[in-house]
């Protein structure tokens, strides 16, 4: 019989002394400054890169078919890559600045050459980037030569995409109205995505609105495998700790494996939540020009995924943490401990390596079997309730959580049998035989 008396005393033990560690103060609060940090000093050179990319590049060209009758510095025509949605986030948010930018012209602009030899020369004396050369048969067969130096630069694949977009501009002007001319330019200026439900309504499929879908689950698989691999951590150090300096036996003098076990996993989820907890105020805080963003650009919130988010997280914690804490407990040290422990952070881990399956069809074969697995059925049911939550009943959402739940339980059970046995064979590691001897004797 669990005395939760008991467990409650351990619990809070193991919470405290968990959450006053140096390691875990630094990874809680330092973790976040250090991304910044890094993000910061990756930004600076990207920064004076964008900069040295703005300046003006220069290419030749020669139009011997005299077909662009170019006048002078030439720029290419104003195109943009933007979404349409995103468009409109940025302008309700204050940011038309943004969108300016990112509708700049092109840096790249084409200066006429009446030789091939002028243009050569230019280039050769590195006044140009490169050159192009229309050839009198251009308007039959369309081929266009190319000269740049020996160096790399990216800035060709650019200067190629801005001559076509002159030559069309080019091509079109006086031999079409202004409308069809624009639509032969940029037949597709803009794509407007909407999917349809189940039920026949129709919802919006932006950029952003995938991207929300997307981002929710895969964060919530991050940060659940962060606390996994990091909390397991604190549990087979204190674990390996205890066994070594002898204080297994004063707690099983006066506790259970259950109620020491329970106790644990209890204290040490708690300091889990904790520490993601605070990342995720920290997010908030930094990125909460993030939400009226997404408002404002109409993108639907997967609130059913983040609904059904914390008594997944909670359950899936309690279900592998369990496992980890008594397979580790066979280890006579730390390091053995994490060794036998690896077999269940590789399998929390089973969601991340299969995503590109499971994004593509979230509702497939593959997904459907891996929702009433209790290894994967957190990560892939909040996927699932996230990119696609109306093919998704409800039986799907209760059913694998009550499978993982039960799982916990027996996860809880087989691992209090295999702490005991780790506690009471202090200075070697057990053999796979003496193991299941023993754990028939516990039981």
């Amino acid at each position: 019989m669990i005395h939760w008396s008991k467990v409650r005393t351990i619990a809070v033990f193991e919470f405290l002394a968990t959450v006053k560690r140096t390691g875990y103060l630094v990874t809680t609060f330092g973790m976040p400054l250090f991304i910044a940090a890094y993000a910061a000093v990756v930004t600076i050179p990207a920064y004076y890169a964008e900069k040295r990319d703005r300046a003006l590049t220069v290419f030749g060209v020669v139009d011997i078919a005299r077909v662009i009758d170019l006048r002078g510095d030439t720029p290419a025509p104003e195109s943009s890559n933007v979404p349409d949605e995103i468009k409109q986030t940025l302008k309700a948010t204050g940011q038309a600045k943004a969108i300016s930018q990112a509708l700049a012209r092109s840096t790249i602009v084409y200066r006429p050459f009446s030789r091939e030899s002028e243009a050569r020369t230019a280039l050769a004396a590195q006044r140009i980037r490169g050159y192009f050369v229309l050839p009198h048969d251009y308007l039959q067969i369309g081929a266009v030569d190319m000269y740049t130096s020996d160096t790399f630069s990216f800035a060709r694949g650019e200067s190629r995409s801005g001559l076509s977009a002159l030559l069309r501009e080019r091509l079109v002007a006086g031999r079409a109205d202004a409308a069809l001319a624009a639509r032969i330019i940029t037949p597709l200026k803009d794509i407007r995505r909407f999917s349809v439900t189940r039920a026949g309504e129709v919802k919006d499929a932006g950029e952003s609105a995938t991207i929300a879908r997307i981002a929710t689950p895969i964060s919530f698989t991050v940060l659940f495998l962060m606390s996994v691999l990091m909390t397991s951590g604190y549990l087979l150090q204190g674990t390996a700790t205890e066994k070594e300096n002898k204080v297994v036996e004063v707690l099983l003098a006066s506790a259970n494996p259950d109620e020491i076990l329970a106790g644990k996993l209890a204290g040490l989820g708690g300091a889990g939540l904790l520490q993601i907890g605070v990342w995720m105020t920290m997010m908030l805080v930094t990125g909460v020009g993030v939400v009226p963003m997404l408002v404002a650009a109409n993108v639907e919130i997967p609130w059913l995924a983040l609904a059904i988010a914390l008594p997944l997280f909670i359950v899936a914690f309690l279900f592998f943490g369990s496992l980890m804490l008594g397979t580790g407990s066979l280890g006579s040290n730390i390091r053995e401990a994490q060794q036998l422990a690896m077999v269940w952070s590789l399998t929390a881990a089973l969601p991340m390596m299969l995503l590109s399956v499971t994004l593509r069809e979230p509702h497939g074969t593959v997904a459907r079997v891996l929702t009433w697995l209790p290894f994967t059925s957190g990560s892939i049911v909040m996927m699932r309730a996230s990119m696609e939550p109306d093919w998704l009943a409800w039986w799907e959402i209760a059913g694998p959580l009550c499978v993982l739940i039960a799982s916990t339980w027996i996860a809880i059970r087989l691992g209090a049998r295999l702490f005991r046995v780790g506690l009471l064979s202090t200075g070697a590691r057990p053999s796979f035989r003496e193991v299941i001897r023993q754990a028939r004797l516990a039981g």
